[in-house]
């Protein structure tokens, strides 16, 4: 039996299978002889906090998945420990590798290749992950893809969706990342603006922080958003009247942190649940303001039909509730994963595998991972 280091005895494990349901699975007879005429690709995802193995068929059809996670580890820290976050991907890599094939019901000689999301990240967590997929990938003479861990989150949108229009225009937004993209095709994306301070995940937990709500604070506003008033406090929306496509959150997290405790912290307000979920609407309607409208700005310039939204804040309910209606009014076609593979999740590493091993563009036993990507505001160190 596998031990498992104490400082990781929390973390939590999730299987999905093919229909999303959560809980232990195996194929069907049908599902495995289907499965066994698509090309299959396992994805390995271990970027940050999440160690995740998953088993994707032609870039498209999941077969199976399995997250394990360590954010009730963080939440005591207030955010993510870089060291301990790399112990728990060694802890529960080679678990959820052999966990994954046999809920698919295949082994490894069924693959058709392996991909890894090699940057950007933690520096710690991404060797696991990328230590394990050139060991596997060299064993058995498999093509290895190293996947950008963001121009993942929007290949997730072939997921479950057999045809995506390109070009389009791209939102990664998550707790590290805020950025537009336009791309032509599966992990050809290039960064056309984006936020100039805070990620839009990491404004809400800092926001939380200070409403005395706990981390990670994305999920716990949603969910007091939808109690709360909008309008309760009034809080700026940097640049979104300009014709630029930058982001800015500073400005709204000062604001709220102001607002709530007073200058200098000297006046602080008390409020009382009503009051934290109004803030928690408020703070949540600027921040999607943003997001939105800027996208549909970055579509307009450029020119594109379609728009695609991908990264943890993806799931916000207030946001894909707003980027459903105005994608609409504006006649554009809106390519949103499911809230499962918007948070990281390696079936999106899987599904752009697979599009960079059809090209030929694959790593060698040579690969190192990075901490920062190509699709990033600081790709050009990379040249």
């Amino acid at each position: 039996m596998q031990r498992v280091p104490h400082w990781h005895n929390s973390r939590k494990l999730v299987r999905l299978d093919v229909k999303g349901r959560i809980g232990a699975s195996v194929l069907s007879v049908d599902e495995r002889n289907h499965a066994a005429a698509m090309r299959l690709v396992l994805g390995i995802e271990s970027s940050c906090d999440e160690t995740a193995v998953a088993i994707v068929g032609d870039g498209q059809q999941v077969l199976a998945e399995v997250i394990a996670s360590q954010a009730d580890d963080f939440a005591t820290w207030g955010g993510v420990v870089p060291e301990l976050a790399a112990r728990g991907h060694v802890a529960s890599l080679p678990g959820l590798i052999d966990q994954v094939l046999s809920q698919a019901g295949v082994q490894l000689e069924s693959l058709a290749g392996l991909a890894v999301g090699a940057w950007p990240g933690l520096i710690g967590s991404l060797l696991t992950g990328v230590t394990a997929a050139k060991v596997i990938a060299q064993r058995r003479g498999l093509p290895l893809a190293a996947v950008d861990h963001i121009q993942a989150h929007l290949a997730a949108v072939h997921l479950d969706q057999p045809n995506v229009t390109y070009p389009l225009v791209g939102l990664v937004a998550s707790g590290g990342h805020s950025n537009y993209y336009l791309g032509d095709a599966p992990g050809r994306f290039v960064m056309i603006g984006g936020t100039i301070d805070d990620a839009a995940g990491e404004a809400f937990d800092k926001a939380a922080a200070t409403l005395g709500l706990e981390y990670p604070g994305g999920p716990i506003m949603d969910r007091r958003a939808a109690l709360g008033n909008p309008r309760a406090l009034t809080l700026p929306r940097s640049f979104i009247h300009d014709d630029t496509l930058r982001l800015s959150f500073a400005g709204i997290k000062t604001a709220l942190l102001y607002q709530i405790k007073g200058p200098l912290g000297r006046d602080p307000m008390t409020l009382d649940e009503n009051g934290i979920n109004d803030a928690c609407a408020a703070f949540q309607a600027g921040v999607v303001d943003c997001l939105v409208s800027k996208l549909l700005l970055a579509a307009k310039i450029h020119q594109v039909r379609a728009v695609a939204v991908g990264g943890g804040v993806a799931c916000n309910s207030e946001l894909r509730a707003r980027l459903t209606t105005a994608t609409a009014a504006a006649g554009l076609q809106l390519y949103l994963p499911k809230p499962r593979h918007c948070a990281d999740n390696a079936a999106m590493i899987a599904a752009l595998g697979h599009f960079q091993i059809e090209r030929g563009e694959l790593a060698g036993p040579d690969l190192v991972p990075l901490p920062t990507g190509n699709a990033g505001p600081r790709r050009k160190s990379l040249r």
